[in-house]
């Protein structure tokens, strides 16, 4: 009996100490270098009709852009274009319109405006340099499902008060909303924090560090669609055919954090999540925990 204990200890320090060597090495999978739509759930490539079924029992998909890059506004547009083929109801919160902008979407959907206009009265070419035709297919498709278009993104002003602590400009509400906010996630911080490291060479509003006042403009960012496509979901969700796709960059949805990890929090509806990937030079990897499918494209 104590040599069966003395074993076993000694086999559990072998193992923690082989699970503390690399313990930031996350887990991948190594697949072929092709475009292609992979499962990390299933661990393996599948089709468009694949994607639908895996899609079947979840109301909430979360979907990860690339900005400005066609090849995955299309597949985006593929896919919700399959599920209108298979009657499901369709609805898209989109991070290019605030709630404000909901009266708008309505007007377009409704038929009253058409892309051309909508363009305009978002002032579009104003507001960024990402290109409308690649977003336009994507309000007609759930126009022509007879769906509902939303707004869910935090205003540029709101930000900006978040960013500088302007709290002598915060209504109550704005301030309420400022302390909220859970600036602690680790995991979060990890995944974010390297892509801000760019603003250092924007000029300096504050003594505090750039990093800092982006990171917390991220969280706001991410509580605030959160708490948007929450409202959204209780709306429209109401049936087993309803599915509500939330449309952002991939920033948000990746590993579950941001969005999906605030949303989690209000709601207890479970999502799915898609991102995509790239293929660059080097082997193809894909960390076990990006999202549940993965769009992989040139």
């Amino acid at each position: 009996m104590l040599r069966f204990s003395l074993i076993l200890i000694f086999t559990a320090f072998f193992f923690i100490g082989c699970s503390n060597k690399n313990p930031t090495t996350p887990l991948t999978h190594k697949i072929e270098k092709k475009e292609m739509i992979y499962s990390i759930k299933q661990a393996k490539e599948i089709d468009m009709q694949g994607l639908v079924k895996e899609l079947e029992h979840y109301q909430i998909i979360f979907v990860g852009d690339h900005h400005n890059n066609e090849k995955t506004h299309k597949f985006f547009e593929n896919l919700l274009k399959k599920l209108d083929k298979e009657n499901y109801n369709l609805y898209l919160a989109n991070e290019w319109f605030t709630p404000e902008h909901d009266s708008l979407l309505n007007d377009f959907t409704s038929g009253k405006l058409d892309g051309i206009r909508l363009k305009e009265r978002r002032h579009w070419d104003e507001f960024t340099k990402y290109k409308w035709e690649y977003v336009e297919p994507l309000y007609e498709t759930i126009k022509n499902n007879d769906g509902k278009l939303f707004g869910m993104n935090i205003p540029k002003d709101d930000r900006k008060k978040i960013s500088l602590k302007e709290f002598d400009k915060m209504s109550k509400e704005e301030k309420k909303f400022y302390d909220s906010l859970d600036l602690n996630v680790s995991a979060h911080k990890q995944l974010v924090m390297p892509f801000l490291k760019h603003c250092n060479k924007m000029p300096q509003k504050t003594k505090e560090p750039c990093e800092q006042r982006m990171y917390r403009v991220q969280v706001a960012w991410d509580t605030y669609m959160a708490q948007n496509v929450a409202k959204i979901a209780k709306k429209v969700l109401k049936s087993s055919k309803d599915k509500l796709f939330v449309f952002v960059g991939a920033m948000h949805v990746e590993q579950n954090l941001g969005i999906p990890l605030r949303f989690s929090r209000l709601s207890n509806l479970p999502f799915i999540t898609i991102s995509n990937e790239k293929i660059e030079k080097e082997d193809l990897k894909i960390d076990t925990n990006k999202a549940d499918v993965v769009y992989i494209y040139r």
